[in-house]
């Protein structure tokens, strides 16, 4: 890909998606996953991880802090998560663990005009990841650049292993952004079994 063409105002900000494509295409990516990849790299040219993080080294390709124990996933392990899920236009997607809201944004520029729920146990970060997702959206908004495909999201205050909000429908992909323990598995089972449409798609660090 010309990534500079596709970010010609930040050499750093190119340098992290030349980073991510570096990475993913190590793996055995069929047709339809190089296609995603290429999508992928153009929604973070379009969701600007700085909204997100505010830092000198935002464009890193390394996870980094946000406060209350949590991170901001690297830029590859999140690539390669989205290509997994196989995410495409149309899709209702449930996300877990909302951190910054990120990743959200980054699915939810991906599937519209489908839908994301993005579900966090930290009232903190659920009410920064909003406010991070209206800076984004204003910015894209004073640029004269279409933000339509960012009105698709909603962050909760929840967790998702109680019956709650997320809980009322069901998803074609659940995002599940952070690792579980030996002995979560049923946890994950039950939600696939209760949340997931037929044929639906799982993703979850282990």
């Amino acid at each position: 890909m010309d990534f500079k063409k596709l970010v010609p105002e930040s050499r750093e900000k190119r340098e992290m998606l030349e980073s991510v494509y570096e990475y993913n295409r190590r793996f055995s990516l069929n047709k339809e996953q190089k296609k995603l990849l290429e999508r992928v790299l153009v929604a973070m040219a379009y969701v600007d991880r700085k909204f997100f993080y505010q830092g000198e080294d935002v464009y890193l390709d390394n996870a980094l802090p946000i406060g209350d124990g949590q991170t901001i996933s690297q830029p590859s392990t999140v690539a390669r998560m989205l290509i997994l899920s196989e995410l495409k236009e149309g899709d209702d997607v449930l996300e877990v663990g909302g951190g910054s809201g990120w990743n959200a944004c980054l699915i939810g520029f991906l599937v519209y005009p489908g839908s994301v729920v993005s579900v966090e146990r930290i009232k903190n970060l659920k009410e920064k990841a909003e406010k991070n997702l209206a800076r984004l959206k204003k910015n894209l908004k004073d640029k004269g650049k279409d933000f339509r495909r960012l009105n698709n999201i909603k962050f909760c205050f929840e967790n998702i292993f109680e019956k709650n909000h997320a809980w009322k429908r069901k998803y074609d992909k659940i995002i599940i952004t952070a690792g579980i323990e030996a002995g979560d598995e049923e946890k994950i089972e039950n939600l696939a079994k209760n949340l997931l449409k037929d044929k639906g798609i799982l993703i979850c660090p282990y």
